[in-house]
């Protein structure tokens, strides 16, 4: 069986202050479990770097990803349906 090499982004030091700790643990969260791949990780990161000013809360994150169209079911404990 051939393993799976596991990767993890960690920030540089121009994003470190940037981040709060929950809005990047959410972040690593996303992408541990699947939600997104590491390309769309990295879109993400960029995009809230620059599109935020000052820090990234937790809610800035789930805003950023609501409107670039990423699904956050966390945000609001309800899942959403188009009929």
């Amino acid at each position: 069986m051939v393993g799976v090499a596991m990767t993890f982004r960690v920030l540089g030091p121009h994003e470190r202050g940037r981040f709060a700790p929950e809005a990047w643990g959410h972040l690593l969260s996303l992408a541990g479990t699947g939600a997104i791949n590491s390309a769309e990780l990295e879109h993400i990161i960029e995009r809230a770097l620059m599109q935020i000013d000052g820090r990234i809360t937790l809610e800035d994150l789930r805003s950023l990803l609501e409107v670039a169209g990423f699904f956050d079911a966390s945000s609001d404990g309800q899942e959403q349906t188009v009929h």
